[in-house]
C-alpha cells in the first residue's frame, strides 16, 4: 500500500519535473534562436481561412474583420454558420457583402467538425487556418506557421500560442497563467519528446493533404482538435509547435463555463484514449507511448486517488493518534513539494514566455493560486468526463453549445 501511495505523490511531482526539463531544452536549443518574420518572405501559396461559427452573432465581426486585414496576400475566408439559434446567420449575411467572403449556412447544427469539413472541401488553397468566431490573429502569424508547413511536408498542423483578451477577473487572471506558463511549457516539453498532443482549436494551421489522408475531422468525436492530432501521429504526420504565431481569444469568466469547458476537453482526450487503444498497440515509436501512458496515467492517477481516499477513510481508527500524524506528515509533505515544483515550472514558463507578453509577468501573485487550481479541478473534471467518454455513441453527430465568452467589451 505504500509503493502504491509513493506513486500517487511521485506521479504529478515527476511530471512537472518532465515539463521543466523539457521547456529548458525546447528554449535552449530551438526557441531563443528564432527571428522575427523576414519582411523579405512571401509566401507562394495561399491560405483558407475557416471559421465554424455557433451563436457567434456578438464576436464573429471582429473575428472576420482581424481576418480581412492581415496583410497576407493570398486567403480567402470561409464562415459556416453550423445552425445558429442567434443571429449569426443575418451577421454573417451583413459581413459578406462588406469583407466579400464565402459564406456556407447549415441549417441543422451537426457540430464543429461537421461544419469544419464542409469549409474544408470547399477551400481552394492547400493549407486550412482553422480560427475560433471569438480570436483576433496576430499579422505575423500566417506567416511563421506557413513556412514551417511549406518548407516541411511531413508537418501535418502548425499550432500557434493562444492569448488572453479578457482579465479582469480571477478566473480569467488563473487562466491567463495557465495559457502563458502550464499549457505553452507543456508544448515545449512534448515537442522534445516528439509529439505535442494536441493541436490547438482555437488557432491552427493545416495542410491540407494531411487532413485529407486522415478523412478529415471525425464528426462524432467531441473534441475535433484532440480527434485530429492523433489521427495524424498514428499515420505518420508531425505536428508544430509555433510560439511566435499568436492570437488573442476570450475565455470563460464564470466558474460554470469553465467548467464545461474543461469537462468538455477531458472527455474530448479520453474518447481519443479509448479509439485508439488498440492502434497503439501496434506502435513501435517509445516516444508516442510515452506520450499516450501520460494521458492514460491522469485518469489512473485521479480514480486512484479516489480509492486511496476511500480505503483510508474505511481504515480510520479514531484513537491512532500516530496514524493520524503519519498521513498528516505524508500529506503535508507531498503538497508542499508539488506546489513548489510547480510554482519553478509556472515561473520559468511564465519567464520564458514574457518575451510574447510581458506584462503578464505582474499576474505572477496568482501563481500561488494556480497549483491548487489546476490539479482539483482537473482531477473533478477527469471523474464526471470519463464516464461520459464510456457512454460516447459511434457515429452520431458531436453537436457543441455556445461558449462563455466572458466580458466581451474588453
Amino acid at each position: 500500500m505504500d509503493i502504491i501511495l509513493l506513486f500517487f505523490i511521485i506521479y504529478p511531482i515527476m511530471m512537472s519535473i518532465f515539463w521543466i526539463i523539457g521547456t529548458l531544452i525546447y528554449y535552449v536549443l530551438i526557441e531563443s534562436k528564432m527571428k522575427a518574420k523576414d519582411i523579405n518572405y512571401h509566401p507562394t501559396e495561399g491560405i483558407s481561412f475557416i471559421i465554424a461559427c455557433y451563436n457567434e452573432a456578438e464576436t464573429i465581426a471582429d473575428t472576420i474583420k482581424n481576418l480581412h486585414g492581415l496583410s497576407f496576400p493570398i486567403k480567402e475566408i470561409i464562415a459556416v454558420n453550423d445552425g445558429s439559434s442567434d443571429d449569426t446567420k443575418g451577421e454573417l449575411l451583413k459581413l459578406k457583402q462588406k469583407y466579400n467572403i464565402t459564406f456556407i449556412n447549415l441549417e441543422q447544427n451537426k457540430g464543429k467538425a461537421n461544419a469544419l469539413n464542409i469549409a474544408a472541401q470547399s477551400a481552394k488553397y492547400p493549407y486550412l487556418m482553422c480560427v475560433d468566431a471569438d480570436t483576433i490573429i496576430d499579422d505575423d502569424a500566417p506567416y511563421y506557421m506557413i513556412e514551417s508547413l511549406i518548407n516541411d511536408p511531413s508537418i501535418g498542423a502548425v499550432t500557434g500560442n493562444p492569448r488572453i483578451r479578457n482579465k479582469s477577473t480571477l478566473l480569467s487572471k488563473i487562466q491567463t497563467i495557465e495559457y502563458a506558463s502550464l499549457i505553452g511549457s507543456i508544448k515545449r516539453a512534448q515537442t522534445i519528446n516528439g509529439f505535442v498532443n494536441t493541436i490547438s482549436g482555437v488557432f491552427s494551421l493545416f495542410n491540407k493533404k494531411a487532413l485529407e489522408e486522415n478523412d478529415y475531422w471525425d464528426t462524432d468525436m467531441i473534441t475535433e482538435d484532440i480527434a485530429v492530432s492523433w489521427k495524424f501521429h498514428l499515420s505518420g504526420y508531425k505536428i508544430k509547435y509555433e510560439p511566435r504565431a499568436l492570437c488573442w481569444m476570450l475565455v470563460p469568466e464564470t466558474f460554470k463555463g469553465l467548467w464545461k469547458q474543461r469537462v468538455r476537453w477531458s472527455q474530448g482526450g479520453h474518447e481519443v484514449i479509448l479509439r485508439d487503444f488498440k492502434k497503439m498497440l501496434k506502435v513501435r515509436n517509445i516516444s508516442l507511448w510515452i506520450l499516450y501512458l501520460e494521458q492514460v496515467l491522469s485518469v489512473v492517477w485521479v480514480y486512484g486517488i479516489i480509492i486511496m481516499l476511500i480505503y483510508t477513510i474505511m481504515q480510520l481508527n479514531l484513537l491512532d493518534f500516530y496514524y493520524y500524524n503519519y498521513k498528516l506528515t505524508i500529506f503535508l509533505l507531498s503538497a508542499f513539494l508539488l506546489t513548489f515544483v510547480n510554482i519553478i515550472q509556472f515561473t520559468l514558463s511564465l519567464i520564458i514566455d514574457s518575451r510574447y507578453e510581458f506584462k503578464n509577468n505582474w499576474f505572477v501573485v496568482f501563481l500561488s493560486w494556480y497549483p491548487t487550481f489546476y490539479w482539483l479541478i482537473n482531477a473533478l473534471v477527469v471523474v464526471v468526463a470519463f464516464p461520459k467518454a464510456l457512454k460516447r455513441k459511434k457515429g452520431e453527430f458531436a453537436t457543441w453549445t455556445s461558449p462563455d465568452r466572458g466580458d466581451l467589451t474588453e
